[in-house]
């Protein structure tokens, strides 16, 4: 829990400063990714007792989560010693949260190689310009997807989607929320954890990034091909299946012990 102490002193209206701002978002962060994972197992139990209304809200609210935490471990990275605080000025002046995850990835990049941000990637050398280029293709394929389901979810759109306007069904988005299992939300989860540890990696220092990014980008794009695939329905079975045999055999259990007078 947020101590109220730790912010009593901050006068009204005053911003908070750099240390108390990133341990606030850090924090925040904690706490959603904990949420997650309680509203995941929650989730999983829907789906072995094939409990339809339960499966489909448990869901959405993973979803939701997911992608209010992508948010929170953004305001973390800007905020922490590691990111300079001009560039973290210049990510806020962003208009949506993709643009300012690719903006902290110019920023981080421009720092650690040295070249001016409107040279990034062009003036990187040719292994950093394919990590920027690989990292940019992650967060523009797999992040912004999952954005804009957080925001249909956040304005109360959980079953129908609905355009900017809020006048006309937005049927990409739509489909994108029906579409929507918990197999691929873990398997997001997972894979974004990986670009993000890369990307604050990346802020911290040049040996790290390059040191660990094969491990982070294998485990990352195993993810990905995961995904692709597709195994959510097989996955579903196999709970549901492995709850049936466990009522089994607990059922058998029952009637041994039973029959033996020990129950």
């Amino acid at each position: 829990m947020v101590d109220s102490a730790d912010f009593g002193n901050q006068a009204w209206g005053e911003p908070l400063d750099r240390a108390k701002l990133h341990s606030a978002h850090v924090r925040n962060a904690v706490a959603l990714e904990t949420s997650f994972e309680v509203a995941s197992r929650s989730c999983k139990e829907a789906i072995r007792h094939g409990e339809k209304h339960e499966i489909v809200a448990l869901t959405r609210t993973c979803a939701l989560l997911l992608g209010a935490t992508l948010e929170d471990r953004l305001m973390a990275i800007i905020s922490s010693p590691y990111f300079p605080e001009d560039g973290e000025r210049r990510v806020m002046q962003e208009r949506n949260v993709l643009g300012m995850w690719n903006q902290v990835l110019v920023e981080a990049f421009a720092v650690r190689y040295k070249v001016p941000r409107s040279k990034v990637p062009s003036a990187l050398p040719y292994t950093s310009a394919a990590y920027f280029s690989g990292m940019k293709s992650v967060l523009d394929q797999w992040m912004d997807p999952l954005i804009n389901v957080r925001n249909s979810l956040a304005h109360g759109q959980w079953i129908v989607a609905f355009n900017e306007q809020r006048n006309n069904v937005n049927q990409d988005r739509t489909k994108r929320l029906n579409s929507l299992t918990l197999w691929h939300l873990r398997l997001q989860s997972n894979m974004l954890k990986h670009l993000e540890r890369l990307i604050f990696d990346l802020t911290v220092t040049q040996y790290a990034f390059e040191r660990d990014f094969d491990k982070h980008w294998a485990n990352l794009k195993a993810a990905q091909t995961r995904i692709s695939v597709d195994r959510s329905k097989e996955w579903e079975l196999l709970l549901r299946r492995r709850h049936q045999r466990g009522k089994k055999y607990a059922g058998r259990n029952y009637t041994r012990l039973t029959e033996a007078g020990i129950i």
